[in-house]
């Protein structure tokens, strides 16, 4: 039964979707908890059956012990420490259930039930991403083809990485199956696996599936499998031979639809660096370098990378070497390095004793293949092949943080260190009459306790997206109250700050909107937040506080938009402080930079004018007008084709030109 129900959950999670929620992978977070719960109930059920209940434990959790505890530890110097709790939290349970698959997976039908359940939950999702890819079902909203692809991951490098790591584990199946039928389903379903995942063009994936072929073919000329390799060959032949006939098909169709530019200085390697965004990759990891320097024994704390980059990237921009990362990116919320990353937020212990799991798990690996039969040792090394594609697409993404692969790790690492296997690099741990029950009722406590936690946290987020849909409808004072139901169920509320501040600035409620930005700031920080914030304070005339908001914003290298919007807040809070001189090259310097910036071109228009400069100001105010006009024109063309939903949207945006341009007209008929 526990098995079972180990291929139930391993099938549903991969293909949850929860509308109404902030994203997909946040559903399979908070779902994934509730059902390891009830995964871990009925895992001690056996205590009470039985005068003593025996665990197989492998030697690779005591290093993972050590490494959920440096994690705790992170706390001491974390800037939010409830991220901490829930990052622990999450990673705590995955670990349980590599714990229970490694406990009761002790047969070839336990491997085969867990191992199908994912490769046909693969394969739907998989068939989801390429009904999006030819536009039959909706995919990506107003993106067509590869970028249309999110499945059911809510992102298609999710999907892609998802489908690299079960490549290799899935031919298992074709290797144990006996029956014509069940053999010929598992190769058109393990191709199709591998079709999709060059469907979403993920450079990284490729990559890591070459590597990991290589180094499975190293592994079979050390461990030699050739009995199940013999038993198999044929299958195993035209599964490679099709594998590569569509790698080669691909290849030949990508420089069609994405050239290479051969006639360059740079060389091939560096193109495709920069094509897969190889340039924000190294910013982020140098920012997370920098991070463990600040803090190189417990690190920032798990989960708080994405809270400490956006003031690491205003330092890390003023210095030499960040001089090099001029352009603009937005919120980071992982650093594309899970190695990187727990380096930064758990410092030297956790890095350490990460190594430590990686090398223990290599050694249990090892060993298991050198003792194993000719037949379990195929196996092992095609789930083997699961888990250095994960390692090695780590280095460059985060799976780590993915729920669906972190899932995928777990149960290979589960079923090569289960009873399946053999007993090597294990030891039992045996319970015997009220300690087995005694460890169950733990189980069960620990299990309420966090199910009603995430019920709770999965109730505060759809309250926020609620809450979130009535400010977008202009129903401020309702949108308030939901956002403050959300705040009261969440354990570590983030960008809810943000939005009950956007409610509560509306109805001018300025104090109130005050805090909840600070605390926005301790847990969720992006551009908005600071030029909110700055806006914010110039209402309020704290006119200094806005210009140093203003300025640490600048210091990231945001957007344009946001980029004149933070000077322009600048200049007005200077006017406010009547250092007209001062404003005025500020003004001079905004047209210049942005000379279609139309609250830009207002201000100075008005600052020319307070100084008699009249052709000067009418200069400005013309130059407004005239852009407001081809905004509005804008506008007017958009809403003639626009759904309902957007339609409103448009008419408030038309009000609120219309309502500039009279604005300017006033300005400009008070000229002398």
């Amino acid at each position: 039964m526990q098995v079972i129900a180990i291929a139930v959950a391993v099938f549903i999670l991969p293909l949850l979707m929860w509308p109404g929620l902030t994203d997909y992978n946040y559903a399979k977070c908070i779902v994934g908890l509730v059902f390891i719960s009830i995964l871990l109930v009925l895992w001690g059920l056996k205590a009470w059956r039985r005068s003593s209940w025996t665990i197989h434990v492998p030697w690779l959790l005591i290093p993972v012990a050590g490494f959920i505890l440096a994690g705790v530890l992170s706390v001491i110097q974390a800037d939010n420490p409830r991220i901490v709790i829930q990052t622990q939290v999450l990673l705590t349970y995955f670990v349980l259930l590599l714990w229970m698959i490694a406990d009761v997976a002790r047969d070839q039908r336990s491997a085969q039930w867990i191992l199908g359940s994912l490769l046909v939950s693969a394969s739907l999702t998989a068939l989801y991403g390429v009904l999006q890819y030819y536009g039959i079902v909706p995919g990506t909203p107003n993106m067509t083809r590869t970028a249309a692809i999110i499945s059911s991951m809510g992102n298609r490098n999710h999907l892609g990485g998802f489908l690299c790591y079960l490549f290799f584990p899935s031919v298992i199946l074709l290797i144990r199956a006996k029956a014509l039928w069940a053999k010929i389903v598992s190769v058109v379903l393990i191709l199709s696996l591998f079709a999709t995942m060059l469907l979403v063009h993920q450079l990284g994936t490729r990559v890591a599936l070459a590597l990991t072929s290589v180094a499975l073919v190293i592994g079979g000329l050390i461990f030699r499998p050739m009995k199940p390799l013999r038993a198999n060959r044929w299958w195993l032949i035209g599964l490679a031979g099709a594998v590569a006939a569509l790698s080669v098909y691909s290849s030949i169709i990508r420089p069609i639809t994405q050239p290479i530019d051969t006639e360059g200085d740079d060389l091939w390697i560096t193109q495709l660096w920069e094509e897969n965004s190889g340039d924000a990759r190294a910013w982020f990891w140098w920012i997370g370098v920098e991070m463990l320097a600040d803090h190189p024994v417990t690190g920032i704390g798990m989960g708080n990378y994405k809270l400490n980059f956006f003031s690491y990237k205003a330092d890390f921009a003023a210095t030499e070497r960040g001089k090099a990362f001029d352009f603009y990116i937005s919120r980071v919320a992982q650093a594309h390095n899970d190695y990187v990353q727990t380096a930064a937020e758990s410092g030297a212990i956790g890095l350490i004793l990460l190594l430590g799991c990686l090398g223990l798990l290599a050694t249990s690996l090892w060993i298991r293949l050198k003792r194993s039969s000719e037949e379990n040792r195929l196996e092992l090394l095609f789930l083997t092949g699961g888990i250095l594609a994960f390692l090695a697409h780590a280095m460059i993404s985060f799976p780590a943080h993915v729920a669906s692969s972190s899932l995928l790790f777990v149960v290979f690492c589960g079923l090569a260190l289960s009873p399946r296997y053999g007993s090597d690099m294990t030891f039992r741990w045996v319970l015997r009459g009220w300690k087995g029950k005694a460890f169950h009722v733990a189980l069960i406590a620990v299990s309420l306790v966090v199910s009603v936690g995430a019920v709770n946290d999965l109730r505060a987020n759809w309250l926020m997206e609620r809450g979130f849909d009535r400010l977008n409808a202009g129903l401020y004072a309702s949108g308030e109250e939901l956002l403050h139901q959300s705040l009261n169920l969440d354990f570590a509320p983030r960008q809810t700050y943000y939005y009950l501040a956007i409610a509560q600035i509306q109805q001018e409620k300025f104090s109130e909107a005050e805090e909840n930005l600070e605390k926005c700031m301790t847990t969720y920080v992006d551009d908005r937040v600071y030029l909110t914030y700055a806006d914010l304070q110039l209402k309020m005339k704290k006119l200094e506080e806005a210009r140093s908001a203003v300025k640490i914003l600048l210091a990231t290298h945001p957007s344009v938009r946001v980029e004149q919007q933070a000077r322009y807040i600048e200049a007005v809070a200077v006017i406010e402080k009547r250092e007209f001189d001062e404003a005025l090259q500020l003004l001079q310097s905004l047209a210049l930079d942005h000379p279609a910036f139309v609250p830009g071109l207002v201000a100075l228009g008005q600052l020319y004018a307070a100084q008699g400069m009249v052709n000067l100001a009418r200069a400005n105010y013309e130059t407004a007008l005239r852009l407001i006009e081809q905004s509005l024109e804008a506008a007017f063309d958009r809403l003639e084709n626009a759904p309902l939903i957007e339609a409103r949207m448009i008419r408030d945006e038309i009000e609120t030109i219309s309502q500039q341009r009279d604005h300017v007209v006033v300005q400009m008929n008070g000229l002398q």
